[in-house]
């Protein structure tokens, strides 16, 4: 899928701004702040209806009353019209003019796989972070995913108000316990089977292009950590007087985490910056096989500030592999001195100077 034409209103420091973008790859350069980011959170708020940083009211330009994106997309075989609206009253998504009732159902149309400098904070940060991050992709491709996640969360809060309750000794209803934990034991299943089939299918292609990218002789493994891998319900029940005493569910999806692993070494204590910078690449390349894959079409990558800390060699090395792809990418930098001048003929160039972009013609296409 290819975006070939978005409009942005009222969105952050944008008041009105419409642009033909190429459909390989296309740089946004303009020093800090002056907007390359929120264009690429645009994109991202128009594939997944919300953004990855902030909440839906810091979108709306100030002084405004809603925010609108809109964008033609180029699929597989059609082209589809998109558009959300955000304001205090809430979200409107449109389909080719119709309105779609639930996010549910408007999300996964247009795929986006998003490379941030937060994300680095994937590999030594909590792992809360990561879940939401491999959730975020699975939800995407996978309504059935999505769905389970929902029920599992939902039944989740049951069984944890209950479990205060008992606590706390204002409640103690054993065999209502008993139902909630079944019932939380098979959504768990659908869950851990996802995950587990999930990173089985990315974590090959993850090590062959950390490999591809980086300049060492380091082996790479995606590995998924659940804290409930084989009997679920006995499991569960085999807890309930820790359970009780916390007041919580201490086991199952919502604490499951993710390792990456260099050398067979969890690089949680041995990544550089450099590396794990790598390593979230590597990853990210292998979500987009994965959803081309199972979709029969590529997602829209974005890279925010991807360049900065990677020497001339990967860098030119990524984007060529990019260039290559056929994928669609949206990059911001501050400058596009060190790339090679026969990507940047097959690419285009668009300056953003105080929430304006123009397309840079002494640069690409």
């Amino acid at each position: 899928m290819k975006i070939q034409q978005i409009q942005l209103t009222d969105y952050r420091n944008y008041t009105k701004q419409s642009l033909q973008l190429g459909m390989g790859l296309n740089f946004l350069l303009g020093l800090n702040g002056e907007g390359k980011t929120n264009f690429l959170e645009a994109i991202y708020v128009l594939g997944l209806s919300k953004s990855y940083r902030s909440e839906d009211s810091d979108l709306i330009r100030f002084q405004t009353d809603f925010t609108k994106i809109k964008a033609v997309i180029s699929m597989k075989n059609s082209l589809q019209d998109m558009q959300i609206i955000i304001s205090e009253l809430g979200k409107k998504v449109m389909i080719n003019n119709q309105e779609v009732k639930k996010l549910s159902d408007y999300v996964g149309n247009l795929n986006v796989v998003l490379f941030a400098p937060e994300d680095l904070n994937l590999v030594k940060g909590s792992p809360v972070g990561r879940r939401y991050f491999f959730d975020i992709v699975l939800g995407q491709i996978n309504k059935t995913y999505l769905k389970d996640l929902s029920d599992f969360k939902y039944i989740l809060k049951q069984r944890n108000e209950l479990l205060k309750q008992m606590q706390q000794n204002t409640y103690n209803d054993v065999a209502l316990i008993d139902i909630l934990t079944e019932q939380l034991a098979t959504a768990m299943h659908k869950i851990i089977d996802a995950r587990k089939a999930f990173i089985e299918n990315i974590s090959q292609k993850a090590s062959e292009n950390y490999q591809f990218l980086t300049t060492k002789n380091e082996t790479f493994k995606l590995t998924y950590l659940p804290s409930i891998e084989k009997n679920v319900l006995e499991t569960l029940k085999s807890r309930y007087k820790s359970d009780v005493f916390a007041g919580t569910t201490n086991y199952g999806p919502h604490r499951d985490d993710y390792d990456f692993l260099i050398d067979m070494k969890s690089a949680k204590g041995v990544a550089s910056q450099g590396e794990q910078r790598l390593i979230i690449l590597a990853i990210d390349l292998a979500l987009i096989d994965y959803i081309f894959y199972d979709r029969n079409d590529k997602p829209i990558f974005l890279l925010d500030d991807v360049l900065s800390e990677l020497d001339i060699d990967k860098q030119n090395r990524l984007l060529k592999y990019l260039l290559s792809s056929g994928v669609q990418a949206i990059i911001t930098a501050t400058g596009v001195l060190d790339i090679n001048q026969e990507i940047l003929k097959q690419s285009k160039v668009f300056k953003v100077v105080k929430g304006y972009i123009k397309e840079d013609l002494r640069h690409g296409q």
